[in-house]
């Protein structure tokens, strides 16, 4: 249950290695023009990305504006996946956190000094306030809202089908925000209630969880990994 082309992404890797799985998009991705943005006439000591959604946004400042950004800058990731995404598009200087804000945001203050001035590559719907979180330590960073993600509520016939007709279900989401999107998803089909009694989330955290819980889901397996592929193997070595 992931935005279109990660949710096919994450699919076909189950599927490959022999467990059945079908990809459920639940939000799509929208890019902003902020070719007219005095935010990106700037110069930047370094960048921060917390989505591989990011990567198109940052490489396009670079290919279009040299004096921003190189391929060589301090770039901080939120994890691994975005590192490897920037890697292949010639970024030389990345650092990765470990897939949460707080280890980001040590990371960060680890690597800057005050005098230094970054640029975040947000979405509109980011669930962090990091310039906030960073100016208490004397860093100065701009946001530039790159991307937005947007709730796909409709669901397809092929979907819909085997929502009602397997007699159970494993649903994979890995974020708050994705857990509350199903449910509406769900309540928009009068399914919610079929659904959650015969499925089992799997999720990345004890935030994501308890949201779950707090929305009415019954069964919740919280698989404490940093990375999207980590989760993936867990489950593929659950019993059958």
């Amino acid at each position: 249950m992931r935005e279109t082309n990660d949710a096919k992404k994450n699919s076909d890797y189950l599927n490959e290695r022999g467990l059945f799985s079908k990809p459920f998009p639940i939000t799509s991705t929208k890019y902003e023009d902020f070719s007219n943005s005095d935010i990106v006439n700037h110069e930047y000591n370094y960048a921060v990305i917390t989505s591989p959604k990011a990567t198109k946004v940052l490489n396009k400042i670079v290919s279009n504006n040299k004096t921003v950004f190189s391929k060589s800058s301090k770039i901080f990731t939120i994890g691994l996946e975005t590192k490897n995404k920037l890697n292949k598009l010639n970024f030389s200087n990345v650092f990765n956190a470990n897939s949460n804000s707080q280890s980001l945001i040590e990371l960060i203050l680890k690597n800057t000094c005050q005098s230094d001035f970054g640029l975040w590559i947000a979405a509109k719907d980011r669930s962090i306030d990091l310039k906030k979180i960073l100016k208490k330590s004397n860093r100065r960073i701009e946001i530039l809202e790159g991307y937005k993600t947007l709730p796909i509520l409709k669901l397809c016939q092929s979907i819909k089908k085997d929502l009602i007709n397997y007699k159970r279900l494993n649903l994979i989401i890995l974020s708050s925000r994705n857990v509350t999107i199903t449910k509406d998803i769900l309540n928009n089909y009068n399914l919610f209630k079929e659904v959650n009694c015969k499925s089992t989330l799997f999720v990345n955290s004890n935030k994501v969880a308890q949201k779950a819980k707090t929305l009415g889901w019954l069964s919740i397996k919280t698989i404490k990994k940093n990375f999207t592929k980590d989760i993936l193997d867990y489950i593929l070595e659950l019993p059958k």
